[in-house]
């Protein structure tokens, strides 16, 4: 148990600061300045939670002015420490930061091609706010050192998580032709709670077409291709194929590639072969093998 605690007061500790995080978290954007107060001040005056941080702080010092002034240079890329506890306080300084400005969150995604507020907080929570309560969250549970549901709850991803965009996009590669079957996968996977990218209620008129497919790739965990008497391997759809294997290759078991095949007589381009397809006769069964095959886990029930 950690000292100078009673298991009464460790309780309560991790009890609230799991209402702070999932708040912070999961509430709507209009909340959002609210939640990263309540859950800073509570950062910043809990003893459990300073007895990680304190500690850290004393030896780590990093420039959050610098980092937020690259941060906000576009296309620049981020850089975090190598050193883990490093890593964590320049969270918390940044996150500090947002809290005393919330012009730190907006600039942030504006600068990062987030242009609403709703895009521009969830990639801040995504890029700064995640990240950093996931790590807290286990440093803090190994300092209650304590064998209670509270504890072990806390080291483990909230009850209540909602994924990141990029766990929740998919990208939709398709012949023109075949847009209705897309569009039944694509209206299904919404429902769902996915994001799926599909080129006309994603791509605005007058559109660079290979900047915005290249975009929905990289903000996407998967690439689905659909194999009909239609395909053939043109232009756009081999610039596709090259986009998917970009991804997989930089993003490893985090993204799939996904062929659903509706016609055995068409053959599967050779540089997709080496990955998931399969042979479906109807949407509900293409439906099951696209869920089945996406790189995410199996998580509580989302409530609107």
């Amino acid at each position: 148990m950690a000292p100078d605690f009673s298991t009464e007061e460790i309780t309560d500790y991790l009890r609230v600061f799991k209402t702070r995080r999932d708040d912070l978290l999961h509430e709507d954007a209009d909340t959002f300045d609210h939640h990263l107060e309540r859950f800073i001040e509570f950062c910043q005056m809990n003893p459990l939670v300073q007895r990680v941080l304190a500690p850290l702080q004393s030896v780590h010092n990093p420039d959050v002015d610098a980092w937020l002034q690259a941060a906000m240079e576009r296309d620049s890329k981020l850089v975090f420490p190598a050193d883990s506890g490093e890593e964590l306080i320049l969270r918390f300084r940044v996150i500090e930061r947002a809290a005393m400005d919330p012009n730190v969150v907006l600039n942030f995604g504006i600068q990062r091609g987030h242009h609403k507020e709703n895009d521009w907080i969830n990639y801040f929570r995504t890029i700064v706010v995640r990240p950093f309560v996931d790590d807290l969250s286990y440093r803090v549970g190994e300092a209650a050192s304590l064998a209670t549901p509270e504890a072990r709850a806390l080291q483990a991803v909230p009850l209540i998580r909602i994924p990141s965009p990029k766990e929740i996009r998919l990208f939709l590669s398709h012949k023109s032709v075949d847009k209705p079957l897309v569009y039944r996968y694509y209206n299904a996977l919404k429902q769902v709670g996915f994001d799926p990218w599909l080129d006309e209620p994603n791509m605005s008129a007058g559109a660079n077409l290979e900047r915005e497919l290249l975009r929905g790739f990289e903000e996407s965990c998967a690439a689905v291709f659909f194999v009909t008497e239609n395909f053939t391997d043109e232009n756009y759809l081999a610039t596709e194929v090259d986009y998917a294997i970009r991804e997989k290759r930089k993003k490893g078991n985090k993204f799939a590639i996904v062929t659903l095949r509706y016609d055995k007589k068409v053959s599967v381009p050779a540089l997709l072969d080496r990955y998931i397809y399969r042979d479906v006769d109807n949407d509900l069964e293409g439906f099951r093998e696209l869920v089945r095959a996406l790189p995410i886990e199996s998580g509580p029930v989302l409530e609107s």
